[in-house]
């Protein structure tokens, strides 16, 4: 039969009864695909070939040596913490884990006793071992403050720094004290290894596409077909490609594959404002044939807007390309944004639903939260009452390809990690509402993202682009919520730093520690194509010398005491004696890298020699009139 001669090269899958390509099938989960085919029904072992393959790419389960267990992680239940407390810290702990939002509450039990340990051992006479606890659940380092005369709390260092020492060692301990008891650490391994270790990465292979109506002057790279084989393929993809690795054409390439093969009707792409000729020219250039239509600032303008939906949703377009500000023009509707808003609000009713099943330990927490979300979102929505007409969703899209996507990482993220919450920006609030609405309406396949950077300032980053791309599958391991990621991934450093004044140093801790970093890499890679200088090998020119040339530009008296005057700034500001209104640290910064750059950028007098602007314009005057006459030209003769 034809099912015989195929082989391998397909297999029954037993929830659908349909045939998926080997490629497919071993990879992704395979460990609830081999769950699947051993529960089946099966008394023809139709699926015997199915648990052979799928036993043989198993991925190797993991030691608990191999895992790091922290608190707050979201694989580890409540009952553990509680375990954990009567056995080390000898008291009845409450623990209550709400999973819809990463928090964790703790509480000494009522009636029960309060061990001299919680004081000493395991705490202070400021914090208890309970109090400690309960801020290493929800990723938070305790800050222990006094009340000044004047009413206002400051911190108090002597007092933070031993609470902070005795709750690293609680979090040791307890690292250690999870894999103790034998049958709790295998069932802590076992799950742990369910939702991390279970997935087998695919490999895409775009060397079989055709790409009918591409220009023949063009040839794609192997990097950038295989590219395009994911994007048709999984539907979503971040191209963390290396700058100059020809992620324009790999999208390009992709949406009018998309659009050719049906899995997109009416793709889009949004590009930075300063590239909307460019990069419509290169897609003409690409796919001469091709019929797009370029969002400019006149279509979009206030008077045409209605006329640019009505064209977009009517023409038969193989693309959209916008700029970023025009993408923002066109909202969602009302209806879409109160049910995106409202989503919010019921995972937090959710959660208080859970708690009043439970312990109750969040209840009035909870309900302070929705009180303030509920107020919040009916300011949003009231912004967002003038609905004219112009809609995002009548304009036909139903797939975005979203160029120099780190323009998008300022996404809220709630966390109780300090310097790791963030409200986040309007950019970011509604290209999110958008994707949330092209999901609900056309599934999980609905974007691609293109960065050379995914990860520029901080590891929250990573969680940004994993919850803008693929955030089903971050609630599948129980990760939605970024503490819980935190808890799993990543932990807190604390390091002697530079302060931002340049003058002094201080102790900064800051989230940026991975842990358990193959599984991370594994969930990441899910989604992401990352392809590095040294991965792509691309032709580029040798810098003379082999590397940058640093030069040095000495300061002068008048830098060197403005600098001097910015120290004397910072400490200020720091102290409080200045109010915020009229200086803070991000003027200093800002002042600092202004007279590093040219004194009479703060208006002072310019440098005898010049300073950095006269080197600089001296250096490339110089290699300009060295390499005047030198011309660089093609294989046939042409000038590059």
């Amino acid at each position: 039969t034809a099912r015989q001669h195929l082989g391998e090269l397909v297999y029954d899958e037993p929830s659908t009864g349909r045939f998926v390509a080997a490629s497919e099938y071993l990879s992704g989960n395979v460990r609830a695909k081999l769950d699947a085919c051993r529960a089946a029904d099966d008394p023809d072992g139709r699926f015997r070939a199915n648990v052979a393959a799928l036993e043989r790419i198993l991925p190797r389960q993991l030691e608990p040596s191999e895992i790091t267990a922290r608190f707050g992680a979201p694989w580890i239940p409540s009952r553990d913490i509680e375990q954990f407390c009567r056995e080390v810290l000898e008291a009845t702990v409450d623990v209550e884990h709400l999973p819809q939002l990463g928090h964790w509450s703790a509480r000494l039990r009522d009636g029960s006793r309060r061990s001299v340990a919680l004081s000493s051992e395991w705490g202070t006479s400021r914090a208890d071992g309970i109090t400690l606890l309960d801020a290493a659940l929800n990723q938070r380092l305790y800050t222990v403050t006094a009340a000044t005369e004047n009413g206002r709390r400051v911190r108090n260092d002597a007092e933070t720094l031993a609470a902070r020492d005795k709750q690293e060692a609680l979090t040791s301990r307890f690292s250690t004290w999870v894999w103790e008891s034998p049958d709790r650490s295998e069932r802590l391994a076992r799950r742990y290894n369910e939702l991390f270790s279970s997935t087998v990465l695919p490999t895409h292979d775009g060397s079989h596409l055709s790409l009918p109506g591409l220009a023949g002057t063009f040839t794609p790279r192997t990097h950038q077909r295989d590219a395009v084989a994911r994007i048709l393929t999984d539907g979503r993809a971040l191209l963390a490609h290396a700058v100059g690795a020809g992620k324009t054409a790999t999208m390009v390439m992709a949406a009018m594959e998309l659009r050719r093969l049906g899995s997109a009707s009416k793709p889009a792409v949004v590009v930075p404002n300063h590239m909307l000729e460019q990069f419509s020219r290169e897609w003409l250039q690409l796919y001469p044939t091709a019929r797009i239509l370029v969002a400019d600032r006149e279509r979009l303008s206030k008077g045409r807007r209605k006329e640019f939906v009505a064209r977009a949703a009517t023409g038969d377009w193989d693309g959209i390309v916008f700029t970023q500000s025009g993408f923002a023009r066109l909202p969602l509707g009302h209806d879409l944004m109160t049910s995106y808003l409202g989503e919010e609000i019921e995972t937090a009713r959710s959660a208080l639903a859970g708690s009043k099943d439970g312990k109750g330990l969040s209840v009035k927490k909870l309900e302070r939260r929705i009180a303030q979300m509920e107020e919040t979102y009916k300011r949003l929505l009231a912004e967002h009452t003038k609905d004219d007409g112009v809609r995002f969703e009548e304009t036909g899209i139903d797939y975005l390809f979203v160029d120099e996507a780190h323009a998008y990482k300022n996404r809220r993220v709630d966390s109780s990690i300090d310097g790791v919450a963030n409200t986040g920006s309007q950019r970011a609030q509604d290209l999110d509402s958008k994707l949330w609405a092209l999901r609900r309406m056309h599934g999980p396949r609905i974007v691609t993202f293109a960065t050379a950077t995914p990860v520029a300032n901080s590891m929250a980053e990573l969680w940004v682009m994993q919850s803008y791309l693929h955030p089903d599958l971050l609630a599948s391991v129980d990760l939605r919520a970024f503490d819980a990621w935190a808890a799993t991934f990543g932990r807190t450093h604390t390091a002697l730093e530079l302060a931002p004044d340049g003058a002094s140093y201080r102790m900064q801790t800051r989230f940026a520690r991975f842990q358990n970093v193959p599984e991370l890499l594994t969930l990441y890679r899910q989604v992401a194509d990352v392809r590095t200088n040294d991965d792509l090998d691309l032709p580029v020119p040798a810098l003379t010398g082999g590397q940058a040339e640093t030069i040095v530009v000495e300061p002068d008296d008048a830098l060197v005491d403005y600098v001097a005057d910015l120290a004397s700034r910072a400490e200020a500001i720091r102290n409080r004696a200045v109010d915020p209104s009229e200086d803070n640290m991000l003027k200093v910064t800002g002042d600092g890298r202004r007279a590093a750059l040219d004194l009479r950028l703060v208006g002072e007098q310019a440098q005898a020699d010049g300073g950095k602007l006269t080197v600089a314009a001296q250096r490339i005057a110089a290699v300009h009139h060295a390499t005047r006459d030198l011309r660089y030209t093609d294989e046939h003769g042409q000038l590059t």
